[in-house]
């Protein structure tokens, strides 16, 4: 057979050979092998230089950079192993299978058509033909699952998407496909993870999570990695921590950086910020009990690196300010809320082409600083979650996005990923922002993505703290009046001065608490009645 299962072969060999003679026992016996190694032919993976050929007849450049191996070119195949006399224990496959990734598994037309006894699945599809490849020996499906993190960093047909699940739905997805794994006839399942892993990363964010050996320091809610545990590792203190639409002490005591004389429709009374290993929390107190957003709206601009340097001048309202921001945070409405970036400051850029879905040059690199502007100018977190390719055939498929910043409004008992909300009783905005999203790439160092570079690693830098300044304003054709800011304008602009800096203390040994996730409760659920049935179940909604 080919030199690559030999060898793992012959380690298999030596472990059962050890374990023989070492304890007198017997075990089956398998390798790991996942997806861009199975020994399947997929026709929408095409090889770098076929997809080369397919984009010099379009016409289309080549990417610069592509972030992916070749997933169809070299294959592991448990077939050519048999057992020997001496091993009645066994041997079996064995596969990390998850079902967003590699785009085979979501593009290649068999498995696009397939349906599993739930409905549309193309994970099922897949399984099945995996299982039925080796139909002399049990197929095991060793890791599968989703995570439960804000950030998202591939997408998958059915929805079942390499992140950007709340807890709720993470648990309906994890049940689902431990029925289907049961249903395409596979001999078995292990489930990822059983606690959530600050250590790991993904793609998506790992050039951005520096210095790498911090990672384990802080939780990363947009790293997909980091959030699959059937037990989640929570930042923070759980009697301490703030939560959206929870206990309105725990905002209220966070730290001080701005008081208003609360004037205005809104009255912006005052702004407070805090930390933990997670997010930054900032609380507004409102004179108003409620918040007028059919004709209103807030914004929060924050300086997160040189204070001097960024954009002068806030949209919608014409606002100058001697201080310059790299990020907006735009509330114009419950379900229409997110956080900009200034284009200079923007790590993910450019975005797919729209009218073709091509994506060459997208992820490119480039230099990632702040730059004074005047113009008003933020830029969408867009993020190419799958890239644009070619099958074997010329078939192009487009590239997908999603936004990285757009903001969620609910309480936290509503939504795990809710990210923004008001609290009536209490008069109170309240919002959380992953620290990734704000390009702190290790906040237990308060270090920042401050690159000048084109090549080799990202730059970072040590802030010195965040500024924040609060608008409330009328929505008005073109524009807007102001009503309200934090702090208070001067002549229409904000001086330097008049903002409080935020240092938040820096650690090296996090915080955490722990809890069980939902997901625990619906496998419990499904896997009760397999015990005694050899069926799973199906768990209640």
């Amino acid at each position: 057979g080919p030199a690559m299962d030999l060898w793992l072969t012959k380690q298999c060999d030596y472990m059962l050979a050890y374990e023989a003679d070492a304890y007198n026992a017997l075990r089956p016996i398998a390798y790991t092998n996942w997806p861009t190694l199975d020994p399947l032919v997929h026709p929408t993976e095409a090889s770098p230089s076929e997809e080369a050929r397919w984009r010099q007849r379009a016409g289309r450049p080549s990417q610069s950079k592509k972030l992916e191996y070749e997933n169809d070119g070299i294959a592991l195949d448990a077939n050519l192993v048999r057992p020997t006399e001496a091993n009645p224990a066994g041997w079996f496959a064995t596969y990390h299978a998850y079902p967003y990734y590699p785009d085979f598994m979501n593009l290649d037309p068999g498995y696009r058509e397939a349906r599993s006894p739930e409905g549309p699945s193309a994970y099922f599809g897949y399984l099945r033909a995996l299982v039925s490849h080796h139909a002399g020996i049990p197929t095991i499906v060793a890791e599968y699952g989703v995570p439960s993190s804000r950030g998202m960093a591939h997408r998958q047909m059915q929805g079942w998407n390499h992140g950007g699940h709340n807890e709720r739905a993470m648990a309906a997805i994890d049940a689902r496909l431990t029925r289907e794994i049961h249903a395409s006839g596979a001999a078995g399942a292990i489930v990822f993870a059983w606690l959530d892993e600050w250590f790991k990363k993904n793609w998506i964010v790992i050039d951005y999570e520096l210095p790498g050996d911090h990672t384990p320091r802080w939780h990363n809610m947009m790293d997909a990695e980091q959030n699959y545990g059937i037990l989640g590792q929570y930042a923070g203190e759980g009697r301490t921590t703030p939560r959206l639409g929870g206990d309105p002490t725990r905002w209220r005591v966070l730290s001080l950086l701005q008081h208003g004389a609360g004037t205005g429709q809104a009255g912006l009374r005052t702004l407070r910020a805090g930390g933990d290993e997670s997010y930054l929390y900032l609380a507004v107190e409102l004179k108003a009990r409620t918040f007028p957003w059919g004709s209103e709206g807030l914004q929060l601009a924050l300086d997160t690196h040189l204070p001097a340097v960024g954009q002068h001048r806030l949209p919608r309202t014409g606002i100058r300010s001697d201080l310059g921001f790299e990020f907006l945070i735009d509330l114009a409405a419950p379900d229409s809320a997110s956080i900009r970036v200034t284009p200079e400051y923007n790590r993910h850029t450019p975005s797919p082409d729209s009218r073709t879905g091509d994506d060459a040059g997208s992820f490119a690199r480039r230099p990632v600083i702040a730059a004074n502007r005047q113009d008003g100018r933020f830029d969408s977190l867009l993020v190419v979650t799958n890239r644009a390719r070619f099958g074997r055939d010329g078939t192009f498929f487009r590239a997908q996005v999603h936004d990285r910043g757009r903001l969620r409004y609910a309480t936290e008992t509503a939504s795990t990923l809710a990210d923004w909300y008001l609290d009536e009783r209490a008069g109170l905005l309240e919002l959380r922002v992953p620290w990734d999203l704000l390009n702190v790439t290790d906040p237990s160092t308060r270090t920042v993505l401050a690159d000048r570079a084109t090549t080799g690693d990202f730059g970072t830098a040590e802030t010195a703290g965040f500024h924040v300044g609060v608008v409330a304003y009328r929505k008005e054709r073109g524009g807007g009046t102001v009503t309200g800011t934090l702090p208070d304008l001067d002549e229409g602009a904000w001086p330097t001065d008049r903002f409080q800096v935020w240092r938040w203390p820096t650690w090296t040994e996090p915080r955490s608490h722990a809890r069980l996730k939902p997901v625990y409760d619906s496998l419990r659920a499904l896997w009760r009645p397999a015990a005694a049935t050899g069926r799973p179940g199906r768990p209640a909604p």
